[in-house]
């Protein structure tokens, strides 16, 4: 094995487990008989996880950039920084919103079962994450006292449509070429 792949053994096998560990929270939570409000107690125990496992993947867009992998740059940049922003700008600014949404524990299930298991279950898992990111980010502006704040997030909003389309038919593209080399 060279470097480059004995490092991306190392990357993905870290940003798996990580993402596993933030699935496997949410899942107890939600199966928990205890917990009457499953959506308060995900927030405070998983959200610093959740924001430190994304911010981590910021290396996959320099892993595109350098050609470590053969992702495309522009698409994988485009992922990782809704993410970002949506873990950063909204989530952790906006803690009541967020923490009070069944969407949010529902994005943290479609983000953490797509990235544990790498994109095999995106067909189902990619929708319900943007639709519950546009939620979010759609509370966090409604939520804001800062005009400038809330339109940056509705503009953003309005990007969601030609991005998420874009970012769809772009995993699915790469599904089908997956598909025809095995």
């Amino acid at each position: 094995m060279t470097t480059k792949n004995n490092y991306l053994l190392l990357y993905n096998t870290l940003s798996s487990t990580l993402w596993l560990r933030i699935f496997l929270g949410v899942t107890a939570a939600l199966l928990s008989p205890n917990q009457p409000s499953t959506d308060i107690n995900v927030y405070p125990h998983l959200e610093p996880w959740t924001r430190w496992t994304q911010t981590l993947a910021i290396v996959e867009i320099l892993h595109a950039a350098t050609g470590i992998t053969r992702a495309p740059v522009f698409t994988t940049f485009t992922q990782i920084f809704t993410r970002c922003v949506q873990v950063w700008a909204v989530n952790y600014q906006y803690p009541e919103p967020t923490a009070s949404s069944p969407a949010y524990t529902a994005l943290l299930l479609a983000w953490s079962a797509a990235d544990a298991v790498r994109y095999s279950l995106f067909i189902v898992l990619y929708p319900v994450g943007i639709g519950s990111e546009w939620w979010l980010m759609y509370k966090a502006a409604a939520s804001t006292v800062n005009p400038i704040g809330a339109v940056v997030f509705y503009f953003c909003l309005a990007l969601y449509v030609p991005g998420a389309f874009m970012m769809y038919s772009y995993m699915l593209k790469q599904r089908r070429k997956a598909l025809k080399c095995e």
